[in-house]
Protein backbone atom coordinates (compact mmCIF):
# COMPACT_ATOMS: atom_id res chain seq x y z
CA UNK A 1 0.00 0.00 0.00
CA UNK A 2 1.58 3.22 -1.08
CA UNK A 3 1.29 6.49 0.91
CA UNK A 4 -1.57 7.89 -1.05
CA UNK A 5 -3.28 5.27 -0.02
CA UNK A 6 -2.38 5.13 3.60
CA UNK A 7 -3.56 8.59 3.77
CA UNK A 8 -6.84 8.13 2.37
CA UNK A 9 -7.24 5.36 4.49
CA UNK A 10 -6.46 7.13 7.34
CA UNK A 11 -8.77 10.01 6.53
CA UNK A 12 -11.51 7.80 5.98
CA UNK A 13 -10.74 5.89 9.36
CA UNK A 14 -10.74 9.21 11.48
CA UNK A 15 -12.54 11.75 9.63
CA UNK A 16 -14.93 12.36 12.49
CA UNK A 17 -12.12 13.19 14.51
CA UNK A 18 -10.29 15.40 12.76
CA UNK A 19 -14.19 17.39 12.47
CA UNK A 20 -13.98 17.53 15.73
CA UNK A 21 -10.25 18.85 16.45
CA UNK A 22 -10.89 21.95 13.69
CA UNK A 23 -14.28 22.36 15.65
CA UNK A 24 -12.12 22.82 18.89
CA UNK A 25 -9.19 24.87 17.72
CA UNK A 26 -11.42 27.27 15.64
CA UNK A 27 -13.87 27.44 18.86
CA UNK A 28 -10.66 28.09 20.95
CA UNK A 29 -9.38 30.59 18.43
CA UNK A 30 -12.98 32.50 18.75
CA UNK A 31 -12.73 32.45 22.41
CA UNK A 32 -9.22 33.67 22.44
CA UNK A 33 -10.03 36.67 20.14
CA UNK A 34 -12.94 37.54 22.58
CA UNK A 35 -11.23 37.57 25.58
CA UNK A 36 -8.38 39.74 23.99
CA UNK A 37 -10.89 42.57 22.44
CA UNK A 38 -13.01 42.01 25.63
CA UNK A 39 -9.81 42.73 27.76
CA UNK A 40 -7.98 45.69 25.18
CA UNK A 41 -11.87 47.42 25.61
CA UNK A 42 -11.11 47.21 29.42
CA UNK A 43 -8.12 48.70 29.32
CA UNK A 44 -9.33 51.35 27.09
CA UNK A 45 -11.69 52.38 29.31
CA UNK A 46 -9.87 52.57 31.85
CA UNK A 47 -7.04 54.71 29.99
CA UNK A 48 -10.15 56.79 29.25
CA UNK A 49 -11.79 57.43 32.67
CA UNK A 50 -11.94 60.93 33.34
CA UNK A 51 -10.13 62.11 36.84
CA UNK A 52 -9.82 65.33 38.84
CA UNK A 53 -7.43 66.35 41.31
CA UNK A 54 -9.15 66.50 44.92
CA UNK A 55 -7.66 67.55 48.64
CA UNK A 56 -7.49 64.56 50.98
CA UNK A 57 -6.74 64.70 54.79
CA UNK A 58 -3.71 62.20 55.77
CA UNK A 59 -4.14 62.92 59.39
CA UNK A 60 -7.12 62.76 61.93
CA UNK A 61 -8.34 66.58 63.19
CA UNK A 62 -10.38 67.27 65.93
CA UNK A 63 -13.37 69.38 65.22
CA UNK A 64 -12.83 73.60 65.27
CA UNK A 65 -8.63 72.72 64.66
CA UNK A 66 -6.83 75.21 62.16
CA UNK A 67 -5.98 73.24 59.11
CA UNK A 68 -2.50 73.05 57.01
CA UNK A 69 -1.27 72.51 53.97
CA UNK A 70 0.67 69.37 55.71
CA UNK A 71 -2.42 67.98 57.04
CA UNK A 72 -3.63 67.01 53.30
CA UNK A 73 -2.37 65.61 50.16
CA UNK A 74 -3.51 66.05 46.36
CA UNK A 75 -4.83 62.75 44.90
CA UNK A 76 -6.84 62.15 41.36
CA UNK A 77 -10.26 60.80 41.56
CA UNK A 78 -12.67 59.54 39.03
CA UNK A 79 -15.14 62.18 38.65
CA UNK A 80 -18.36 60.23 39.26
CA UNK A 81 -16.90 59.07 42.47
CA UNK A 82 -15.67 62.73 43.79
CA UNK A 83 -18.52 63.97 46.47
CA UNK A 84 -20.67 67.27 45.67
CA UNK A 85 -18.61 70.54 46.99
CA UNK A 86 -15.41 68.83 47.16
CA UNK A 87 -12.01 71.03 47.84
CA UNK A 88 -9.54 70.80 45.26
CA UNK A 89 -6.86 73.63 45.90
CA UNK A 90 -4.35 73.37 48.54
CA UNK A 91 -5.34 78.02 48.17
CA UNK A 92 -9.23 76.95 49.26
CA UNK A 93 -7.47 75.91 53.28
CA UNK A 94 -5.55 79.05 53.69
CA UNK A 95 -7.03 80.22 57.06
CA UNK A 96 -9.29 77.37 57.28
CA UNK A 97 -10.87 75.78 60.44
CA UNK A 98 -12.89 72.34 60.25
CA UNK A 99 -16.14 72.26 61.45
CA UNK A 100 -16.17 69.06 62.81
CA UNK A 101 -13.97 65.67 63.65
CA UNK A 102 -12.04 64.74 60.16
CA UNK A 103 -10.61 61.25 59.95
CA UNK A 104 -7.73 60.55 56.81
CA UNK A 105 -8.25 59.06 53.28
CA UNK A 106 -11.90 61.00 52.68
CA UNK A 107 -12.07 63.69 50.01
CA UNK A 108 -12.34 67.36 51.94
CA UNK A 109 -15.75 68.85 51.43
CA UNK A 110 -16.51 72.26 51.85
CA UNK A 111 -18.94 72.13 54.69
CA UNK A 112 -16.23 70.24 56.28
CA UNK A 113 -14.05 73.97 56.90
CA UNK A 114 -14.51 77.16 57.34
CA UNK A 115 -12.71 80.52 57.59
CA UNK A 116 -13.24 83.09 60.35
CA UNK A 117 -13.52 86.75 59.17
CA UNK A 118 -12.08 87.57 62.33
CA UNK A 119 -9.15 87.01 64.90
CA UNK A 120 -11.60 85.71 67.03
CA UNK A 121 -12.51 81.72 66.10
CA UNK A 122 -15.85 82.10 68.31
CA UNK A 123 -17.28 85.02 67.19
CA UNK A 124 -16.75 83.57 63.79
CA UNK A 125 -18.81 80.42 64.75
CA UNK A 126 -21.65 83.00 65.62
CA UNK A 127 -24.78 82.81 63.06
CA UNK A 128 -25.67 86.63 62.31
CA UNK A 129 -28.84 86.89 64.62
CA UNK A 130 -27.36 85.68 67.67
CA UNK A 131 -24.67 86.70 69.98
CA UNK A 132 -22.43 84.49 72.34
CA UNK A 133 -23.10 84.09 76.31
CA UNK A 134 -21.57 82.51 78.83
CA UNK A 135 -23.21 79.88 81.46
CA UNK A 136 -21.97 78.60 84.26
CA UNK A 137 -23.46 75.85 85.82
CA UNK A 138 -22.38 73.12 88.68
CA UNK A 139 -21.62 69.19 87.68
CA UNK A 140 -24.81 68.46 89.09
CA UNK A 141 -26.35 70.81 86.41
CA UNK A 142 -24.75 70.47 83.65
CA UNK A 143 -25.47 66.39 83.33
CA UNK A 144 -22.85 65.70 85.59
CA UNK A 145 -19.77 67.55 83.93
CA UNK A 146 -20.12 65.41 80.64
CA UNK A 147 -21.30 68.54 78.07
CA UNK A 148 -19.00 68.91 75.04
CA UNK A 149 -18.55 71.77 72.57
CA UNK A 150 -20.87 71.18 69.66
CA UNK A 151 -23.63 69.63 71.68
CA UNK A 152 -26.93 71.10 71.43
CA UNK A 153 -28.89 71.23 75.02
CA UNK A 154 -32.31 72.41 76.66
CA UNK A 155 -32.56 74.39 80.01
CA UNK A 156 -34.98 74.31 82.50
CA UNK A 157 -35.75 77.00 85.38
CA UNK A 158 -37.73 77.51 88.43
CA UNK A 159 -40.18 80.73 88.08
CA UNK A 160 -42.89 81.59 90.24
CA UNK A 161 -46.40 82.52 87.77
CA UNK A 162 -47.27 86.37 87.93
CA UNK A 163 -50.15 87.28 90.25
CA UNK A 164 -49.79 83.95 92.33
CA UNK A 165 -50.42 84.77 96.24
CA UNK A 166 -48.92 82.16 97.51
CA UNK A 167 -44.91 81.06 96.75
CA UNK A 168 -45.93 78.41 94.22
CA UNK A 169 -42.70 78.15 91.89
CA UNK A 170 -42.86 75.94 88.89
CA UNK A 171 -40.46 73.95 86.78
CA UNK A 172 -40.59 75.19 83.01
CA UNK A 173 -38.50 74.63 79.84
CA UNK A 174 -37.67 77.64 78.97
CA UNK A 175 -35.26 76.86 76.27
CA UNK A 176 -34.40 73.91 73.57
CA UNK A 177 -31.84 73.22 71.39
CA UNK A 178 -29.03 75.70 72.16
CA UNK A 179 -25.84 74.99 70.56
CA UNK A 180 -23.04 74.83 72.83
CA UNK A 181 -20.16 76.45 70.99
CA UNK A 182 -17.48 75.88 73.63
CA UNK A 183 -16.90 74.65 76.91
CA UNK A 184 -14.51 75.95 79.64
CA UNK A 185 -13.44 78.52 76.92
CA UNK A 186 -12.19 75.17 74.22
CA UNK A 187 -14.28 74.46 70.96
CA UNK A 188 -13.10 71.31 71.20
CA UNK A 189 -13.64 68.52 73.91
CA UNK A 190 -11.41 68.36 77.16
CA UNK A 191 -8.69 65.89 76.72
CA UNK A 192 -8.84 65.20 80.19
CA UNK A 193 -12.13 63.84 82.24
CA UNK A 194 -14.64 66.06 83.00
CA UNK A 195 -16.88 63.91 84.67
CA UNK A 196 -18.29 65.30 88.00
CA UNK A 197 -17.02 68.94 87.02
CA UNK A 198 -18.71 72.40 87.07
CA UNK A 199 -18.68 73.69 83.31
CA UNK A 200 -18.62 76.99 81.87
CA UNK A 201 -20.68 76.95 78.32
CA UNK A 202 -20.20 79.51 75.74
CA UNK A 203 -24.13 79.49 74.06
CA UNK A 204 -25.18 81.09 70.71
CA UNK A 205 -28.29 82.73 71.34
CA UNK A 206 -30.82 85.73 70.02
CA UNK A 207 -30.14 88.73 71.99
CA UNK A 208 -34.32 88.34 73.44
CA UNK A 209 -33.30 85.04 74.14
CA UNK A 210 -29.86 86.24 76.63
CA UNK A 211 -32.04 88.63 78.25
CA UNK A 212 -34.28 85.67 79.57
CA UNK A 213 -31.16 84.21 80.58
CA UNK A 214 -29.71 86.21 82.33
CA UNK A 215 -33.10 87.06 83.92
CA UNK A 216 -33.91 83.44 85.01
CA UNK A 217 -29.97 83.15 86.37
CA UNK A 218 -30.79 86.38 88.94
CA UNK A 219 -34.02 85.12 90.38
CA UNK A 220 -34.21 81.14 90.16
CA UNK A 221 -31.81 77.91 88.97
CA UNK A 222 -31.16 76.76 85.85
CA UNK A 223 -30.16 73.49 84.93
CA UNK A 224 -29.06 71.85 81.73
CA UNK A 225 -30.78 68.74 80.11
CA UNK A 226 -28.67 67.51 76.92
CA UNK A 227 -30.46 67.04 73.84
CA UNK A 228 -30.14 64.27 71.63
CA UNK A 229 -28.85 64.62 68.02
CA UNK A 230 -31.87 65.99 65.67
CA UNK A 231 -34.19 65.99 68.69
CA UNK A 232 -38.16 65.87 68.43
CA UNK A 233 -39.11 65.77 72.14
CA UNK A 234 -41.91 68.08 72.97
CA UNK A 235 -41.64 71.01 75.26
CA UNK A 236 -44.33 69.40 78.59
CA UNK A 237 -46.44 71.99 80.26
CA UNK A 238 -44.70 73.69 83.46
CA UNK A 239 -44.86 71.53 86.27
CA UNK A 240 -46.00 72.51 89.43
CA UNK A 241 -46.35 71.53 93.20
CA UNK A 242 -50.51 71.00 92.48
CA UNK A 243 -48.85 68.70 89.32
CA UNK A 244 -46.84 66.65 91.77
CA UNK A 245 -49.80 66.23 94.35
CA UNK A 246 -52.06 64.98 91.26
CA UNK A 247 -52.46 61.28 91.87
CA UNK A 248 -51.98 59.38 89.14
CA UNK A 249 -54.73 57.70 87.17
Amino acid sequence: MNGTSRVKQFLAVNRWLLVAVILCAAAVYISFRYVTQYMQQQAQQQRTVATAPVLVLTTATAAFEPLVAGDVTIRRYPVTLIPPGALSSMASLTGAWTTEALVPGVPLVGSDVFIPKTSNVIAARINPHDMAVDLPLGSADAVDGLIDPGDHISLFTQITPSGSTTPNPVVEDFMNNIPVLAVNGSMTPSATPTVGQGLTLILALPPEKIASLIFAEQHGTLVAALDAPHSTAQVPVPYSQKTYLTPIP
